[in-house]
Order: structure tokens, then C-alpha cells, then sequence
């Protein structure tokens, strides 16, 4: 081990957290892992087919009842049976058929349309949230991949210092107590690479499990979107909010920071555009029509009925009868099926404020959030850490010198340590939050 040797480690450590190389290739990684899930995922899968069924349900609804044909043999004596031995004596062919009141299939068939649109776009909603939980299990990779990163650099660190020291104390330079200083350090960051190693294992195996396949399933070293990197800070000019989103808004100034739309545009955009909502919607104009179909009700629906009757020897008869139920107990059923189907929609037009009144809610809520965490970032990444660096470089270069003592500079190197994966962390709760942001609105908000 020399001191140049121990130099370049010390000047590794100090270079800026900037864009990290390969990271196309990483997104690309992330879009891949996205398409796999909206391919793959069993929950995608299983809405997907329950939009299937809802669609299958529309022509049942809208087609009249089926016919029913009937053979008897009627009025065949008992003590001597037979076709010719009694005038009433028949063998009879029945056709009958119910025609429901008009206009009450067409109801039917609006009901079932309606509930297979909401199918839609619950398939949207549950694509949307599944695609959100990839993301956020992927930004929990990037930190535990870029924490592995930075625990990796400064083990490297630790082991030149430590075979620096030894050589050290060997010549009688130092003593034990800082050998031992420094290799405490070194099994502490030994620790929490096991830990962290766990995490990403945990992390990798839950990816996979959104993704339908084997959870042991290796997932490549994880990186944000450049998208999502130059919002949180505000470091590129093309860092836009989406200006098609909101319709209506004027875009950002180039002159100007990059700012989160407000909060009463994303809510806007959310209630227009939320999959959730939609789908819900759908179901509140269904119930609608379920009350239309109540009301309906009352309209009797008509039996008719054709029979063709043959008896041996003599004329052959034709009967035809129209039948209509009468609805003496409509007070107790009829009646009450209107009121219960008018109380039902009560309660999901409640429902539909009630959603609306919670996504607002998170919308506000992850917005506030995102500004705290992009405040944060910034004062990290322009303040903070450029003195953290500085005041490890500082400690490195007196330590080389010799007019620096151990303990300063290990705690140098902890600082920066900690800054450096508190960078990561917050990056990662930007993205998963931005995420977490444009699924609640229902749309891309980040670009």
C-alpha cells in the first residue's frame, strides 16, 4: 500500500454525485420491467378478463328471452288408455315466448354497456396502480443498489487506510488504538453491506412478483429517470411538467425554475382523467339506469303463447293466450325495488364525492411532499454535500501531510457517507412520490 494509492481512493470519494453513466440503458431497464408487468402481472391479467366478461354481458341483456317450446299428450284416460277412446284426447304442440314491455331491453342493455366501460377503465386503474407499484419498488432498488455503491467505495477506502495504518504501526508511527479505529469501521461497513444486500434481495424478489415470474429473477442495477432526476433538481432546462396534461395552463417560462403544476390543476386533471373515477362514473350512470329499470318495472311484460292440438278422427284445434302478471303485491315489491335502487345510487353518487374528496386529498398531499423533498435535494446537493466533500478533502490532505489526526478524518469520511446516501434516499422518495403523483392523476406529469 502507498500514499498515491491512498490518494486516488481519498479523490474517488470526493467526486461529485453527478449523472451516473449508463443510465439510458437503466430507463430503458425500467421501461422494460414496466412492459414486462402490463404483460405478465396476474392482477392486470385477471381485470383484463373480467372487462371480457362485462363486455360478453351487453348483447345477453338486450335480447329477448328465449322461447320455450313443450310436447303433451293431454286428456288421456286412465282406465283405457289411447288417442281415440275420449274427444278431448290430444296430442299437443306448444310454442310460448315472453315479450318484456319495450324499451325495458334497451335499459338492460345500456345498464350492462355502462358496467363494461367501468370494467375498462378499472382495468386502467388496476394497470396504473400495479405500473406505480413497479416504479416504487424500483427506486427502493436504486437507493439499495447506489447505497451498495457508496458502501463499496468507502470499504475500499477503509482497507487501503487500514494497510496504511498497519504499515504504520509496524514502524512504530501510530498506535493500535487507531488500527483498531479503522477496522471497527471497516466490520461496521461489512454490517450494513449484509443488510443492504438483504434489502435488495427482498426488493429484487418483490419486482418479480409484480412481474409474474420466478422471484429469483435477476433485475439490473437501478437508476431514475432522467425525467424525474432533472425535476427534483431543476438541473435541466428540457425538465418540464407536462403542458398536454393541463390543458388550459400556460407552459413554464424557460426563464423560470421548472415548478409543480398547482394543486388545483393536478385535482383538475385527476377528476378528468383518473381511471378510478372514470370507472366509477361508469358504475353511477349504471345504477341511474338500474332505478330507470325499477321504475320500469311497473310496465307489465307479456307471455304469449301458441299451441297446435291434433285428435285422432277428429278436427284438430288452435289455441293462443296472452298473459300479463297483475301486481297486487306492488306495494311491498315494486315500489320497494324503486326505493331500494334510488337509495343505491345515493349511495354511490356519496361514494363518488367521497373518492373524489380523498384523491384530492393525496394529490395535495404528494404535491407538498414533492416540493419538500426537491427543497431538501437542492440544499443537499448544493450546500451539504459540497462541504461535506470539501471537509474530507480538507482531513485527507492534512492526514497525507501529517498534520491531521485519524479520528478527524474518519469522521469526514462518516459525514460524507451519510449525505452521500441521504442523497440517494431522497431521490428515490422523489420518484417514487412523482410516481406515486401521475397515478393519482391518471396521466404523465413529469417529462
Amino acid at each position: 500500500m502507498n500514499i498515491a494509492r491512498l490518494s486516488v481512493l481519498l479523490l474517488w470519494s470526493t467526486v461529485g454525485i453527478g449523472h451516473p453513466s449508463g443510465v439510458g440503458g437503466q430507463e430503458r431497464s425500467l421501461e422494460a420491467l414496466l412492459a414486462a408487468a402490463d404483460a405478465d402481472n396476474p392482477r392486470i391479467a385477471a381485470a383484463r378478463q373480467a372487462a371480457l366478461a362485462a363486455e360478453a354481458r351487453i348483447t345477453q341483456a338486450g335480447v329477448l328471452p328465449d322461447p320455450m317450446l313443450g310436447i303433451a299428450l293431454m286428456n288421456v284416460p286412465l282406465r283405457d288408455p289411447g288417442l281415440r277412446n275420449e274427444e278431448m284426447t290430444m296430442a299437443q304442440v306448444r310454442a310460448e315466448a315472453e315479450l318484456p314491455w319495450p324499451g325495458k331491453l334497451g335499459l338492460a342493455e345500456r345498464a350492462a354497456r355502462l358496467s363494461a366501460e367501468a370494467a375498462v377503465w378499472e382495468v386502467e386503474s388496476v394497470r396504473q396502480e400495479v405500473l406505480a407499484e413497479v416504479q416504487s419498488a424500483y427506486f427502493d432498488l436504486y437507493f439499495l443498489d447506489h447505497a451498495l455503491a457508496v458502501v463499496e467505495r468507502n470499504s475500499a477506502l477503509l482497507l487501503d487506510l487500514s494497510a496504511l495504518m498497519s504499515a504504520r504501526y509496524a514502524v512504530g508511527g501510530t498506535d493500535q488504538r487507531s488500527v483498531l479505529e479503522v477496522d471497527l469501521e471497516r466490520a461496521r461497513l461489512r454490517q450494513e453491506n449484509a443488510v443492504l444486500l438483504e434489502q435488495r434481495t427482498g426488493t429484487e424478489a418483490e419486482i418479480n412478483a409484480l412481474l409474474g415470474r420466478p422471484t429469483d429473477t435477476a433485475v439490473p442495477r437501478a437508476e431514475v429517470p432522467e425525467r424525474m432526476r432533472a425535476a427534483a433538481l431543476r438541473g435541466i432546462p428540457a425538465s418540464r411538467f407536462t403542458a398536454a396534461v393541463l390543458a388550459g395552463a400556460a407552459p413554464p417560462d424557460d426563464t423560470t425554475d421548472p415548478a409543480l403544476p398547482t394543486v388545483r390543476e393536478l385535482q383538475r386533471v385527476a377528476a378528468e382523467r383518473s381511471p378510478a373515477i372514470r370507472a366509477h362514473l361508469s358504475r353511477v350512470s349504471a345504477q341511474e339506469t338500474a332505478v330507470s329499470i325499477a321504475e320500469a318495472a311497473w310496465l307489465p311484460d307479456f307471455t304469449v303463447s301458441v299451441a297446435y292440438s291434433g285428435r285422432a278422427g277428429l278436427s284438430d284445434l288452435f289455441d293462443v293466450m296472452v298473459s300479463a302478471p297483475l301486481p297486487i303485491f306492488s306495494g311491498r315489491k315494486q315500489r320497494q325495488a324503486v326505493v331500494e335502487q334510488d337509495a343505491m345510487l345515493g349511495e354511490s353518487e356519496g361514494q363518488h364525492h367521497a373518492m373524489l374528496s380523498e384523491l384530492d386529498a393525496e394529490i395535495a398531499s404528494l404535491h407538498a411532499e414533492l416540493l419538500r423533498l426537491r427543497q431538501e435535494l437542492l440544499i443537499l446537493a448544493d450546500r451539504i454535500l459540497p462541504r461535506a466533500r470539501a471537509s474530507f478533502a480538507a482531513g485527507s490532505s492534512a492526514y497525507r501531510a501529517g498534520t491531521g489526526d485519524l479520528g478527524s478524518l474518519l469522521d469526514a469520511q462518516a459525514t460524507l457517507y451519510r449525505h452521500e446516501l441521504e442523497y440517494h434516499r431522497l431521490l428515490a422518495d422523489f420518484a417514487r412520490s412523482a410516481a406515486a403523483l401521475e397515478r393519482a392523476v391518471g396521466a404523465e406529469v413529469v417529462r
